[in-house]
């Protein structure tokens, strides 16, 4: 008999060994202003994790994401635009 519980479902992501960040991080990497990632988190730009009231980010989710689905043009500063 083993003292191990066994694995339920949870609906929090899986761990891994980049964890999360928040809002004031992804806006300092993306070079925007918190009120901007709130916008886009709106607007389904940003991929997010919502853990009761905090909101989590993983990079390699927000850079996947902006890759697969965006462009960034470099004219008048950077700006990203759906493709």
């Amino acid at each position: 008999m083993s003292n191990q519980a066994p694995a339920t479902a949870t609906s929090q992501p899986p761990a891994t060994a980049e964890g999360f960040i928040g809002k004031p991080e992804v806006a300092r990497r993306l070079n925007k202003t918190i009120r901007t990632v709130d916008n886009w988190m709106t607007r389904g730009i940003l991929p997010y994790y919502k853990l009761g009231r905090t909101v989590a980010f993983r990079w390699s989710d927000i850079e996947a994401h902006l890759q697969a689905n965006y462009r960034v043009s470099s004219r008048n500063g950077a700006s990203i635009s759906s493709v």
